[in-house]
């Protein structure tokens, strides 16, 4: 036994993994261990972090922490991250930079075969040795000949800890112990040499690297740290003490490595030279330091942290006491008659039954928070419990939106510590409970009363979800546990019930194992967040029910089946017949059958078939969601009906082949988003009508498919998919993100298992769901083999996981029908889209934060034209922001977000909504809708000869389902930005796949006249549906477009006249004017500081037309990457880069005047010319020389006197829009104030508010004076209160102060936004950013009185 455990102790350290590269296979390395990475087969040339983000190599330097790395697994690859900084080595482009450590960036992902070390996203490529000692990337194939893209990888002789690892501390010369401190959480107890035992807590050590040479040991149980007692003299030992982390104090230690004894080290104090702990009599004693002395040598050995009398929700293998298996979701009624009169939840089985075997359990609860299991009360739910002092509390609810403790946003980590299955305290962040409370635990009591005719019969109590562990009780009575926040928890409670009065009593837990598994990006909120309500059944009776169907070829007719479950828990023998109705979308009985099932035979579960037959089907699509209804009839053995409940059945197939999706043998491309719980009033408890609201908002704006992120949804949101017509992928509530080994750990696989289980049962009825998802981001592990298998054992629909990266390029490689990616770029999607050999899904793509989601179309033209691709889920539909639950309570409403709220957290991450958290529709919304249109619209013909015109319109029909005779085309004649004339025609029978044609003529206008005066002539098609639909009114509009018939003139040539203009000049200003107009100009910048008509200045504070490269938006998360003195600094992200001085003269030209200046700068040389004509008119000639391609604008900005605050432009509108997103805008005539209203309100403020293709804009005050600019040429415009200094600084729209003036910018090009706030490769395509080449534009500026 003890040759047994030394080599256990040795086992961690003693192997080498020299990577030798000899082979294909994946190396292995150990997790924690550190290593050097030599290249180009010098052993003096270490891979490096060096200064700034670079990576390189460097000589080796035992002392120097920026060569020393730890190998983390993560997907099949390998994360390359150095032990001190937490940076990570990141592919991008051509080189190979270091980045902060980011479990979600791919480009941190890396391989290492064949002696190469290859960016797993970019498996074609491999590190070389570049010039000045730079790491780069080449071609793979180039690579493999090459001695400078060699590698290979040593471990280090300094030891190296994983922190979330656990350990035992092993004396070299007393095989079969290990150090502990007697199995005590007592602080001073000493740590001593002991027996190793399973059971002693003390035993188990996890070890914190604080820098590259210096540790703190904590004990993986109680939380004490080696201690080596400080000034105090007295103490010569070492001992136990509580540590604060980041502080460290007396727990600070080193390890060093004996020499010639591999893996072995000598323990000393950082705080005491000259001395090691050595063991003395069993007891670890100060002694001077001698690495001979064998009595100080030990080895570290990785072992499983043990259960130890753990409690239920510290025990992963517990996740459920006494709680019923899964079922599908029914209402059980008396007999048909009572069902059917409750007319609307028969109708959309959404809203609230009205049904005497149903009472809600929703209302107000007393309620009790403590911030620690520790401090709950453990006789609450005893009958006699006095609870009149405690709160109350509404249910459904998250109790922090109540004032209760603290909502936590997480993306990638958890607010607790990862020490699973323990919940403590997160170090750093949450120390002793500083920001939130560790474990806090909130007791609930309500009571009720049942009908007596209750009495006889089986009652369940259902929770539709508890986040995330709950105990319950009835009448002092224990009833069960549970976990599985999103999940559904029913109990029978039949024996607990009483006459009268019953006491229910609920003890919930914030944090749990079970809570990581549910570590998704989004709010941490706790409580019993949806409903609660009893229903009550005879003793025997249909427990469950499965509704399967084959279809036909000719989807004329199908086969239905129902597989129904018998609940005789208590073996009552008899006979039970269940009948089954089937009654069309109409109403009209199509089919009938019964079973008779005999209870005699003791069997808890009987089980029977119904078999049906179904004729001249009305197949269920997103687009026809037709729902037939299947009745479920209970007889007793005379006859009687006892139970009757309903269900909405879709009739439709889904069939995988040539690796795309078919259902109804029509390929469907999903067209998504991805939708999180979340309401800025109720937080994660949201309301039946918000849940509406986000479906049909999702129908109006030809979104069809929601991946429900990712966890599954309330149940009655799947009967609202199913009646309004929404694909689904039904995602389970599994997710490990901070710790993805767990998937990979068998004790877990019964808590993964249940989670697919517990989904599928409930949901598999419903025709919405047209996928399953095993879950979001939680490892590669094999753990989902059995997750996979249960989904299959239980249902035949596809099964979706995106986590299984094996193949580096995209996920879904094992466990999955489908290939997966999240934020994939525009070449990724050139490469990836095509001739795989299943289908592939973009689970996740076009992060919508802030200002967001560019060059949406170019993802969907490469998704229509592949063969393998299925379409994609958007990130995300709403953003995740609330108002403060303490401001609410004052009467105050104001939108806060991650950052507002105790870390550990990742600032505004969590709002990425394609709308805003309070549903508004914006610019987002409108482009989705755009890209998203079934219909495709072109104009191949356009007639001159008759009238004023006549207009070929095509309409390519991309619905799978829908003739466009269902729609009507309204068309408007647009002049000069004005509408003229408005018509409807109905389009012809068109059936899917095929194009119609209407043509439409030309009223109000002429185009041949439009032509030849330079009138500008538009002509925008709605298609809008003639009836009204569930989900809109008639005349709701599906698709649109805006075609030109005539192109706009350039501007007219203006003749001076009026009285003479006069020029002044000084040392410091230049003047140029008379009573009309009067321009005064910067003598040394050369700076237009006022612009006057009739006297009346419109420039403020001297701020006239300058120069402007600042755009700040969450979609420039990568920085501003031009080159330049100032790159990668904050200044560069607000310098123009403009010379201190200017150039300015004064010529005559044609008669007239005319101001020209020059501003040379780093980024952009931009020369001006005004024109200035005696009757009160200026031409304004910007010409723009970009100097680098990494411009957000060429164009200049000016501040107007904020007076003019009323903007009437003629652009595209009425959304804010870019040169990459614009698809959802018409050009036209908009009015807008210039006081905010210009900007989306994103939750994170910044940049916003342009407006692309300007022809004109005036700003004008109440009394109507004010200023008209035109333009010839590109014009994008915004006019705000705001700099986007200012927007860049804030971090809430309801701080801002207004400037007293209208920051204008106008700009020649304005940059593309992009998706950069998540992805790689995923931001502004080059075609939208700004060119690296001479650019202009004329603007006629003039009064308007």
């Amino acid at each position: 036994m003890s040759i047994n455990h030394l080599k256990k102790c040795f086992l961690l350290t003693a192997i080498a993994l020299l990577c030798a590269f000899g082979g294909n296979a994946q190396e292995a390395f150990e997790k924690g261990k550190l290593y050097h990475i030599y290249g180009a087969g010098e052993s003096e040339n270490l891979v490096a972090e060096k200064m700034g983000e670079t990576a390189g190599f460097l000589s080796y330097d035992k002392e120097d922490p920026s060569i020393y790395w730890k190998l983390s697994e993560l997907s099949g690859s390998w994360r390359i991250i150095n032990p001190v900084t937490n940076n990570a080595l990141r592919a991008n482009g051509n080189i190979v930079e270091v980045g902060e450590n980011n479990g979600s960036d791919e480009a941190q992902l890396w391989k290492f075969e064949n002696g190469m070390l290859i960016p797993a996203n970019s498996p074609t490529l491999a590190v070389a040795k570049g010039k000045g000692g730079t790491l780069v990337l080449i071609k793979k194939e180039r690579a493999e000949k090459m001695r400078a893209a060699k590698f290979k990888i040593e471990a280090s002789e300094v030891a190296g800890f994983d922190g979330d690892l656990t350990y035992h501390i092993c004396p070299v010369t007393k095989p079969g112990q290990v150090l502990g401190n007697g199995d005590s959480s007592e602080n001073n107890a000493r740590i001593v040499s002991e027996d190793t035992i399973k059971e002693n807590r003390g035993q188990y050590w996890n070890i914190k690297t604080i820098d590259l040479f210096t540790f703190a040991v904590e004990n993986a149980f109680y939380g004490t740290n080696f201690d080596d007692g400080g000034d105090n003299a007295s103490i010569d030992y070492l001992l136990q003490w509580p540590a604060t982390a980041g502080v460290w104090n007396n727990a600070k230690f080193h390890f060093e490595p004996v020499e010639k004894q591999n893996g072995v080290y000598i323990i000393t104090s950082a705080g005491k030279e000259g001395t090691m702990y050595a063991l003395k009599e069993g007891r670890m004693m100060l002694v001077e330091k001698n690495p001979a002395d064998s009595a100080a040598w030990f080895t570290f050995a990785q072992v499983e942290k043990p259960k130890i009398n753990a409690p239920h929700w510290e025990d992963e293998t517990m996740f459920a006491e006494n709680k019923e298996r899964g079922v599908a979701t029914y209402m059980p009624y008396d007999n048909v008659s009572k069902m059917l009169a409750d007319k609307e939840y028969y109708a959309t089985p959404w809203t609230e039954p009205v049904n005497n075997r149903y009472q809600s359990l929703n209302g107000t609860w007393k309620f009790n928070l403590v911030s620690e299991p520790e401090q709950r009360p453990l006789d609450f739910f005893e009958v006699g419990f006095d609870a009149s002092g405690w709160d109350e509390l509404p249910v459904p609810s998250n109790w922090e939106m109540y004032g209760y403790d603290k909502p936590i946003y997480n993306n990638v980590e958890y607010p607790h510590a990862n020490t699973p299955p323990a919940i403590k305290a997160r170090p750093g962040y949450n120390d002793n409970g500083k920001n939130y409370g560790i474990n806090p635990v909130g007791s609930y009591i309500r009571t009720f009363e049942v009908p007596e005719d209750w009495d006889g019969r089986r009652t369940f109590i259902h929770f539709g979800g508890i986040y995330s562990a709950a105990f319950v009780w009835l009448n002092g009575e224990y009833v069960g546990y549970t976990q599985g926040a999103n999940n559904v928890t029913e109990f029978d409670i039949t024996k607990y019930l009483k006459k009268g009065e019953n006491k229910l009593a609920v003890q919930v837990f914030r944090w749990s194992d079970g809570s990581y598994l549910e570590c998704q990006d989004m709010f941490r909120m706790s409580g019993i967040f949806r409903d609660v309500y009893l229903y009550n059944v005879p003793l025997t009776a249909v427990r469950d029910h499965y509704i399967t169907s084959k279809i036909s070829a000719d989807h004329f007719s199908a086969d239905m089946n129902i597989e129904f479950e018998i609940d005789n828990r208590d073996f009552l023998p008899g006979l039970k017949t269940i009948k089954a109705e089937v009654y069309d979308p109409s109403g009209e009985l199509v089919a009938s059958e019964e079973a008779t099932v005999n209870t005699a035979a003791k069997i808890a579960s009987p089980t029977g078939n119904i078999k049906l037959e179904v004729f001249n089907l009305k197949l269920w699509s997103a687009e026809k969601p037709n729902l037939y209804t299947v009745r479920i009839i209970q007889y007793d053995e005379d006859g009687n009906e006892e139970m009757a409940f309903s269900t909405k059945y879709g009739f439709r197939d889904i069939v995988i082949k040539n690796s795309l999706v078919y259902i109804n043998g029509e390929r469907v491309f999903f067209k998504g988003v991805n939708r999180h719980d979340t309401h800025p009033v109720y937080g994660r408890a949201v309301t039946t009508e918000s849940m509406l609201q986000d479906v049909i908002l999702m129908k109006q704006n030809n979104i069809n498919t929601v991946r429900t992120s990712h966890y599954p949804n309330a149940a009655r949101m799947y009967a609202m998919y199913d009646y309004y017509g929404l694909y689904c992928c039904d995602e389970a509530d599994l997710e490990n993100h901070a710790n993805q080994s767990l998937s990979d750990r068998k004790s877990w696989i019964p808590a993964f298992v249940d989670r697919i289980n517990r989904m599928v049962l409930r949901d598999r009825n419903h025709a919405s769901v047209v996928m399953w998802s095993l879950g979001n981001e939680a490892g590669n592990g094999s753990n989902f083999g059995p997750c996979y298998d249960e989904a299959k054992r239980l249902d035949s629909r596809p099964v979706h996981y995106e986590g299984t990266r094996s193949s580096g390029d995209y996920g879904g490689g094992r466990f999955s029908d489908f290939y997966s990616k999240m934020y994939p770029g525009q070449a990724w999607m050139d490469k990836y889209t095509n001739n795989l050999d299943k289908p592939m899904f973009i689970c996740e793509y076009a992060h919508a934060m802030g200002n967001a989601i560019g060059n949406l179309k170019e993802y969907w033209q490469k998704i229509e034209a592949s063969n393998s691709c299925i379409g994609g889920c958007i990130w995300d539909w709403v953003d995740q922001a609330i108002y403060d639950p303490q401001e609410m309570k004052e009467g105050v409403y104001r939108i806060h977000t991650g950052y507002d709220y105790p870390g550990p957290h990742q600032g505004n991450f969590c709002s990425n909504g394609v709308v805003s958290p309070t549903r508004q529709e914006g610019a987002k919304l409108k482009e989705v809708k755009a890209a998203h249109q079934f219909i495709e619209l072109s104009m191949p013909e356009v007639n001159t000869e008759f009238d004023g015109g006549i207009v070929t319109i095509a309409l390519k029909n991309k619905y799978n389902f829908t003739n466009l005779n269902e729609f009507d085309v309204v068309y408007e004649i647009v002049k000069n930005g004005n509408i003229v004339y408005t018509e409807r025609a109905a389009v012809p029978y068109t059936e899917s796949g095929q194009t119609g044609k209407v043509w439409l003529t030309v009223r109000k206008a002429n185009i041949n006249k439009a032509i030849k005066k330079g009138d500008e002539l538009l002509i925008n098609i709605h298609v809008v549906y003639r009836k009204e639909q569930t989900f809109a009114p008639a005349g709701h509009e599906v698709a649109m477009a805006q075609f030109t018939l005539a192109e706009r003139a350039p501007l007219a040539t203006v003749k001076s006249k009026g009285n003479p203009l006069v020029a002044t000049s000084s040392l410091h200003e230049t003047v140029i004017g008379n009573d009309k107009v009067q321009l005064t100009f910067d003598a040394e910048t050369a700076q237009l500081t006022a612009l006057a008509f009739g006297g009346k200045n419109i420039i403020a504070n001297g701020q006239g037309f300058i120069y402007d490269n600042h755009r700040w938006i969450e979609n420039d998360r990568q920085g501003y990457d031009y080159y330049g003195p100032d790159a990668g600094k904050p200044q560069a992200q607000t310098a123009n880069g403009l010379e201190a001085n200017g150039k300015i003269n004064v010529v005559e030209e044609n008669g007239n005047t005319v101001v020209k200046t020059l501003r040379k700068g780093s980024l952009c040389d931009t020369e001006i010319n005004y024109t200035i004509y005696p009757q009160g008119i200026v031409d304004v000639d910007a010409k723009f020389v970009p100097k680098s391609g990494n411009l957000r604008r060429a164009g200049v900005v000016c501040a107007l006197d904020n007076s003019l605050s009323n903007v009437d432009y003629y652009a595209y509108g009425p959304w804010e829009n870019t040169v990459d997103r614009k698809d959802g805008v018409v050009v036209g005539r908009y009015t807008t104030k210039a006081t905010g209203e210009m900007a989306d309100n994103y939750v994170k403020p910044q940049s916003s508010g342009s407006r692309e293709g300007l022809r004109e804009v005036t700003f004008t005050d109440n009394n109507g004076f004010g200023v008209k600019i035109e333009t010839e040429g590109n014009v994008s415009f915004s006019a705000l209160p705001y700099t986007d200094e200012d927007l860049m600084n804030a971090q809430h729209y309801w701080e801002m102060q207004a400037r007293p003036y209208v920051v204008v910018h106008l700009d020649a090009w304005l940059r593309g936004i992009g998706n950069a706030s998540c992805g790689h490769d995923v931001g502004t395509m080059p075609k939208y950013c700004v060119p690296n080449e001479k650019m202009s534009y004329k603007l006629r500026i003039s009064p308007v009185k």
